[in-house]
């Protein structure tokens, strides 16, 4: 009689944890890595940093300020929410010590480098070793313009950009040159698919 008296218990606290694991929801995460380089592209006179810019930078010095290469990425997300931006460029093992001085801006709906003040969204330097330069409020669906670029007019070089945020992001094909891998990652649910010369696991 003891012996069913106390199996009893242990059998319904079993039953109700795993009821509890059934029942839960996931919390929803997404990241995005690629990469590129700077190196002998095109250049532009990139803004001030700003949230957003509503300058060129140099403009208030009188000078022409940076002229410096840049790398653009399009993409869109399925979610709205808060989204962080960050570079990281070889070398850097502290915010500040990586082989060149990046710096990120965002644009929304459209992008183009001679109207850099239209639809720029924010600009900032970027921490050389990937932490967060800045996050935004992003709306599904809407195209997005994510620029890589130099602090300075001598730098440029390789980069390793991440996107995070509340839903899965998606590359734009008709973006320019991204060498490597996209991977974008969503918790909970692992599918892999081969698009474009793109793998995706979501």
């Amino acid at each position: 009689m003891k012996a069913a008296f106390f199996q009893k218990p242990l059998f319904i606290a079993l039953g109700l944890g795993l009821a509890t694991l059934c029942t839960a929801t996931p919390t929803k995460a997404a990241v995005l890595t690629y990469q590129g380089d700077t190196t002998n592209q095109a250049t532009w006179r990139r803004t001030a940093p700003g949230d957003p810019p509503d300058r060129i930078s140099g403009e208030n010095a009188g000078t022409m300020g940076m002229t410096v290469p840049y790398s653009v990425f399009q993409f869109v997300v399925e979610e709205s929410g808060l989204y962080s931006f960050g570079s990281t460029v070889p070398g850097a093992t502290s915010p500040t010590n990586g082989v060149w001085d990046n710096f990120l801006v965002l644009y929304q709906d459209s992008f183009k480098a001679t109207n850099q003040l239209t639809n720029v969204l924010v600009a900032a330097i970027a921490p050389d070793n990937g932490s967060p330069a800045f996050d935004r409020q992003l709306t599904a669906q809407r195209n997005y313009f994510l620029v890589t670029t130099g602090r300075q007019v001598t730098d440029f070089g390789a980069f390793t950009n991440t996107i995070s945020g509340s839903g899965k992001i998606v590359a734009v094909p008709e973006s320019d040159s991204i060498l490597g891998t996209l991977v974008a990652v969503s918790v909970g649910l692992l599918l892999y698919k081969q698009k474009w010369g793109i793998v995706t696991v979501r």
